[in-house]
């Protein structure tokens, strides 16, 4: 073109807009046409399915290993009393008309039928119950499916406490309350928000009272948490914040976008159950709206979501298999009331009752199996037509506190953690190692005996370190798959397992390698690596490059004055830089 013309770009992640205009900020016509459009494109994906994936398989392999390992141990002292053992709890899982299946009568055991094993045992809790208490000599073959299935359901690992120690009714709401309001103090600084920490003894008795729905909970443990305001906009803001806490931390939907600060436009979005099966999911979809103020805020109330959960799996002085055996008897108990009160309703129902059962239960062909609240609302509406009876109005005061026909296995176990499976461990150790005395071989790897103190507590203790990755070369890899998912450093050839993980691997140097492969190169000085955004260099720098526009009376600020800012303010506590529009 002959004259002066500017090129406009609106470049989003799914479009770029773009215009031609001349001085003035008028179009201008190209080819007898005015220069303006869009072009769509699909939107860029992230790889956070595939690597979900990737992690899953990774966690089922390394759980496989670890009960190969179990098998290991137990299989010089348990062929010679069963030598097809093994090989009939491989081949279970296959069809009774399947002719690699050796044995179509696949049973437990060789000597015995599964019916009078499950006799004994209705459940893999009562096992491991009696294996703990009981003071005579058990089957070996016992002692290995108790520890198979510690071994394969370990729990996590979000708690530190050594074993020795761990309670899983401490809640330590001091800690938490102090961290939450640390941050409150800067993120709600105008209205002044502040839990009150004077009374967490009745706070805690509150929150643990399972006699009581979550909701009566909440609601007197509103008035022992903050201090009302004598502003009526401060009040509001501040009684939503602290009604909010509350719900996240009893499993209630919860307004996160209330709880963090942030304005949304969708509500919807942001109210959300730490108990939902969907929960991670749905703060992916938010993640670009979340600070750094906002993830340690859903981090802390997660935590304590997960001791009030836990400490309502297993009560003050109960073990883990006892909770799970109690679980049992009330969910037969509950049984017998629903079968009693069925009697008395109308054939549909009726029906209804049975079907909401069996779905609750195992699930339907090609449906999932229901979850609680969906079995709890097929029942009230089976029972809302006999109100009057007195075994109705039990079961629903039940379900008001959420305590009816309990299952064992539930989404909820995902708060257990590794301890309470340890302790149960070294409990059978303990008591069968008279019989048995291999179960109690020490720790082979002495630096660890004051966590794992025994060989077999390996098994549920030990965790590969995140940074070390598949335990493969990425030499190896690239030989057996052609993958480029792998980066430990070895210290030395060799079968690695959690006895001897400190002599096979380096772990500094697997570290290194797995920060490498995270970073890229520069886009302008080429070939140098880029730090990472939450890097402390780069934090710094991105500090001191906020103060760089900082006037006072139109003029900068001095270099001297920058530095006091950094050092007394920022690096003393937590701050964030408003910038004004």
């Amino acid at each position: 073109m002959s004259r002066p013309y500017n090129i406009g770009l609106d470049i989003g992640t799914s479009s770029i807009g773009w215009s031609v205009v001349d001085d003035q900020s008028k179009l201008v016509s190209v080819r007898g046409k005015y220069g303006y459009g869009v072009r769509l494109y699909d939107e860029g994906q992230t790889a956070a399915e595939r690597r979900s994936f990737r992690t899953t398989r990774r966690r089922l392999k390394r759980r496989k290993w670890r009960l190969g390992l179990l098998r290991e141990i137990f299989e010089p002292y348990i062929t010679p009393v069963d030598d097809t053992f093994f090989l009939r709890q491989k081949q279970s899982n296959l069809s009774p008309k399947d002719q690699r299946k050796l044995y179509p009568q696949t049973s437990l055991f060789n000597d015995r039928t599964d019916r009078a094993f499950y006799d004994d045992y209705p459940t893999i809790y009562h096992l491991r119950y009696k294996l703990m208490t009981e003071k005579r000599q058990f089957d070996i073959r016992e002692i290995y499916l108790a520890m198979h299935h510690i071994v394969k359901y370990r729990g996590h690992f979000l708690n530190e406490a050594p074993v020795s120690s761990f309670k899983s009714s401490e809640i330590n709401l001091v800690a938490h309350f102090d961290r939450l309001n640390t941050i409150f103090a800067d993120l709600f600084s105008e209205s002044g928000f502040q839990l009150e920490t004077d009374k967490l003894a009745e706070v805690k008795a509150l929150l643990l009272d399972n006699q009581q729905s979550a909701s009566n909970r909440q609601r007197q443990a509103l008035s022992l948490i903050y201090t009302p305001s004598t502003n009526k906009a401060v009040e509001k803001q501040n009684k939503a914040i602290a009604t909010e806490l509350l719900k996240a931390i009893l499993g209630l939907k919860a307004k996160f976008n209330v709880l963090t600060g942030i304005k949304a436009e969708d509500v919807k979005a942001w109210t959300l159950t730490f108990n939902a099966e969907n929960f991670d999911e749905e703060m992916v979809k938010l993640e670009s709206s979340l600070d750094d103020n906002a993830h340690q805020i859903i981090e802390s109330l997660q935590e304590l979501y997960s001791g009030v959960l836990l400490a309502g799996i297993v009560p003050e002085n109960q073990s883990l298999s006892q909770a799970m055996i109690t679980k049992y008897d009330d969910h037969q108990k509950h049984l017998k009331m629903l079968k009693a009160v069925r009697e008395a309703l109308a054939p549909g129902d009726r029906q209804r009752l049975k079907q909401a059962y069996d779905q609750y239960v195992d699930g339907q062909e090609n449906t999932k199996a229901y979850s609680k609240e969906d079995f709890y609302g097929d029942i009230t509406k089976a029972l809302k037509n006999n109100p009057d009876h007195p075994i109705v109005s039990e079961i629903k005061k039940l379900i008001e506190l959420d305590q009816f026909m309990p299952k064992q296995r539930t989404k909820d176990n995902g708060a257990i953690p590794h301890q309470l499976h340890q302790q149960e461990l070294d409990r059978i150790i303990e008591n069968q190692q008279q019989y048995y005395p291999w179960l109690a071989e020490l720790n082979p790897n002495s630096k660890r005996q004051t966590v794992a103190k025994y060989k077999l507590d390996e098994l549920v203790t030990f965790r590969v370190p995140y940074y070390v990755g598949p335990l493969i070369t990425a030499e190896q890899q690239r030989q057996s798959s052609d993958a480029k998912f792998a980066w430990m450093i070895r210290k030395a050839e060799g079968r690695i397992t959690p006895w001897n993980f400190d002599d096979k691997v380096d772990r500094q140097a697997s570290a290194n390698e797995f920060i490498k492969r995270m970073t890229t190169t520069d886009t302008y000085l080429l070939a140098e690596d880029v730090l990472p955004k939450q890097s402390l260099i780069y934090q710094r720098f991105e500090v001191l490059n906020e103060l760089n526009g900082l006037k006072i009376d139109d003029q900068p600020i001095t270099t001297e004055l920058k530095q006091a800012i950094f050092t007394d303010l920022f690096m003393q506590k937590i701050t964030r830089i408003v910038k004004s529009s």
